[in-house]
């Protein structure tokens, strides 16, 4: 009788050692609890990062639950950096190593040169964090300690670790590739058509100032020639040398100004017409002196 008593007091003591565990930094249950504190915490930061301009969530939860659940999350070299014999708090550091898969990072460094940022590699260097083909490795402090009723494993991460934030940014840069990627697209679809529109209202404007130009040298023309025919005959034979080499003058020296007057073809043009018109008129007005005087008959 006395043997049975002791089997069940020593059962009772095992049984009650097992309902309350005392969390370690490296056992099972911990690394499991860190994993899922890990993993909530880059949903976190990544729903954070996954917003536009006006804070509207651009990724849905799903999604991003979903990319979260794809990635795979190693623990290595865990110690433990402080503990208190009178708390069941345990305080570690490790390294996190996660794999994210090549498309992962080739979609975060599109991203992130969409955005105007710097490479990933960059970023990981700056954060002092290890970066390989698919995976990135940083230390993470954090802390374990089981609930008062020993049900579960609690673990939290120091608030002053930001290495969880870089993990997180990958995710939400790879998200994000496809809707900045399109952003990029219409934004240049919009100013190629404002430029577009912008374009055609200058052309259309130069138009109306190349024909505004020219009404007005034609008007020049036609008065030159009414000047002429109201010459005397014999007076048009005297005059017709001095008048071709007028025309070869006028035309050279339009030439010449228009040329010189801006690398732009239609400043060019409106300059050369002016010209034009303006030599006429002169020329008009020194015809206009050979009537003597039945100039007003």
């Amino acid at each position: 009788m006395q043997f049975r008593i002791f089997t069940i007091v020593v059962l009772a003591i095992a049984l009650s050692a097992c309902g309350k565990p005392n969390a370690t930094c490296s056992d099972d249950a911990s690394k499991a609890a860190l994993e899922q504190a890990v993993r909530n915490g880059l949903e976190k930061v990544i729903v954070a990062r996954s917003k536009d301009g006006d804070g509207k969530q651009v990724v849905g939860f799903s999604v991003i639950r979903a990319a979260i659940a794809n990635l795979k999350l190693v623990f290595e070299n865990i110690r433990t950096t402080k503990e208190d014999p009178n708390s069941t708090k345990k305080f570690c550091t490790g390294n996190l190593k996660i794999v994210f898969g090549t498309q992962v990072f080739a979609d975060a460094d599109k991203a992130r040169e969409i955005a105007g940022l710097t490479s990933l590699t960059d970023a990981t260097d700056t954060a002092g964090m290890e970066k390989g083909v698919d995976y990135l490795k940083g230390d993470l402090d954090y802390s374990v300690q089981p609930t008062d009723d020993g049900a579960k494993i609690v673990a939290e991460f120091a608030s002053a670790d930001a290495k969880l934030d870089v993990f997180g940014e990958v995710v939400a840069a790879s998200l994000l590739r496809s809707g900045l990627e399109t952003t990029q697209r219409l934004d240049k679809e919009n100013a190629q058509l404002a430029e577009k529109q912008q374009q055609d209202a200058m052309n259309a404007s130069n138009r109306a100032r190349i024909e505004e130009a020219a009404i007005g040298r034609r008007s020049a023309d036609e008065a030159l020639s009414a000047v002429w025919r109201g010459l005397e005959p014999a007076t048009r034979q005297q005059l017709l040398p001095e008048q071709r080499a007028w025309i070869k003058r006028k035309d050279a020296t339009c030439k010449v100004q228009g040329l010189e007057s801006s690398t732009d073809p239609t400043e060019q043009q409106l300059t050369t017409i002016n010209c034009v018109a303006s030599e006429t008129r002169t020329r008009t007005n020194e015809l206009q002196n050979y009537f003597g005087s039945s100039e007003g008959e």
